[in-house]
């Protein structure tokens, strides 16, 4: 009998530890094998299949990588996100229901998370998706999001290639319309106001929504409470999302379906050409061949230090204190006793200088975006023109290519996407100098009040 997937699962999914708030995500503390041995052989067939072993490799990054910074782009029918499209087969569609999130306000990751959470809530309401827009964080106070302000509002296409998003996700989900986030108005429309938080259990930050508690199932008895019809063959509904961070949680699944969809979104969400450009600059620069340096993301700026995270000098010291260990590795396996480059990603530029000063005493030469490009001073222009979280979508492509990842904030989203499983199963460099270990974390000092699962 064929197994057909379903939004009713049930959830043994456990052992999270804390991560930090801003980019917070899944830390596995079982060991490979009891992970891999926790779900039973996957139901479901697809990109991701393969990418289940028991170490790590690289296959999905560079996937990842080239279907979402080159500037290639796929012109065959073949569907890039196969897990995505089994889900949509299983869904039960209703063609006059709109899904639209109107509130993603925060860091650029978090809106990358919010916009996955967006997709995966109309799917699992089998609703038409409207692209969201987003307001774009002051780039000198970063702690101000200019949430509701007209005047700091992008639409989808501004940041992200629309065009990508809604051919893809089209050819997964053919019975979706993907629209515009500039769309006018759906004529006639009912709006009703979702509100995640209004679920029974709800809590920030730790992931809701999962195939035993679904989205679907709390939007029609809300819907219902308003008295609103959501299979209409005549009055087109549009739910109005306000919060979408971390809403969904796509470990609680057996069949490991969820996950897969979910790391399948992210091949989805693809920055503009002129993005995609400079980060082809980069990527071009003798010193950051792929695998050839370490990348580090350093929390620095005047938002986070003494709040979220730890002082410079402390985070400098922990990542070279580790960096000292994978150089070694390092030289090893290359056997010609040089130390690999290491590449900083931060927009402090001191805060880099005095990362560069103390890493120089211990034999390192580092490198960061405006020292990579040097003479380029066309692409120095238009970096000079980025927003805070732009020129942070630079660093974050160079950051996935390097041989050895380590960090704090976005470093969540580094580590997911650079693990083949698309999600970050722990640090193994200490503990098993034989296994391949991409990431290494540093969790922030208020790690320990947000544990969560879902990025």
């Amino acid at each position: 009998m064929k197994l057909v997937p379903t939004t009713r699962q049930i959830s043994i999914f456990s052992t999270v530890t804390v991560l930090g708030f801003g980019f917070l995500a899944i830390w596995l503390v079982l060991g490979n094998d009891s992970y891999n041995g926790f779900l039973r052989p996957p139901t479901f067939t697809g990109a991701l299949e393969k990418h289940l072993g028991d170490n790590e490799d690289s296959g999905w990054r560079d996937r990842y990588y080239r279907e979402v910074f080159t500037e290639s782009n796929r012109t065959t029918d073949t569907i890039l996100t196969p897990n995505l499209a089994e889900l949509c087969r299983a869904i039960t569609w209703r063609p006059n229901l709109y899904l639209n999130c109107t509130r993603i306000s925060a860091g650029l990751f978090n809106q990358v998370n919010e916009i996955k959470n967006c997709v995966r809530m109309a799917i699992d309401t089998g609703a038409n998706l409207i692209l969201p827009s987003s307001s774009e964080r002051d780039s000198e106070r970063l702690n101000n999001f200019h949430t509701d302000d007209i005047a700091w509002k992008r639409q989808f296409r501004q940041r992200w290639d629309e065009e990508h998003i809604m051919s893809h996700l089209g050819k997964a989900c053919p019975q979706m319309k993907v629209l515009p986030s500039d769309e006018p108005p759906i004529s006639n429309a009912t709006h009703i106001l979702i509100d995640p938080k209004g679920s029974p259990g709800f809590k920030e930050y730790l992931g809701h929504f999962d195939g035993t508690r679904t989205f679907r199932d709390y939007v029609d008895k809300t819907s219902s409470e308003k008295g609103a019809t959501l299979n209409s063959t005549i009055s087109p509904v549009v739910l109005e999302i306000e919060w979408t961070l971390l809403v969904i949680n796509p470990e609680n699944d057996p069949t490991g379906l969820d996950w897969r969809a979910w790391t399948e979104i992210s091949l989805l969400i693809r920055p503009t050409e002129s993005h995609r450009r400079l980060v082809q600059k980069l990527s071009e620069a003798e010193s950051l061949r792929k695998d050839s340096y370490i990348g580090v993301h350093l929390r620095v700026e005047h938002d986070a230090v003494g709040k979220w995270w730890d002082d410079l000098e402390l985070q400098v010291s922990k990542n070279l204190n580790s960096i000292d260990v994978m150089a070694k590795r390092f030289r090893e396996q290359r056997g010609d006793g040089k130390n690999p480059f290491i590449y900083v990603a931060c927009g402090d530029k001191k805060g880099i200088e005095r990362f560069r000063e103390l890493a120089a005493l211990r034999g390192y030469i580092v490198l960061d975006k405006w020292g990579v490009l040097g003479n380029d001073t066309e692409s120095l222009s238009e970096i000079d023109k980025l927003s805070f979280d732009e020129r942070g979508l630079l660093d974050y492509a160079v950051l996935l290519n390097g041989y050895f990842f380590l960090g704090s904030s976005f470093s969540y989203t580094v580590a997911n996407m650079r693990s083949d499983r698309g999600r970050f199963p722990g640090t193994s460099f200490v503990v098993d100098d034989t296994a391949k270990s991409f990431s290494h974390l540093f969790m922030p000092p208020s790690g320990r009040a947000h544990p969560a699962c879902c990025l």
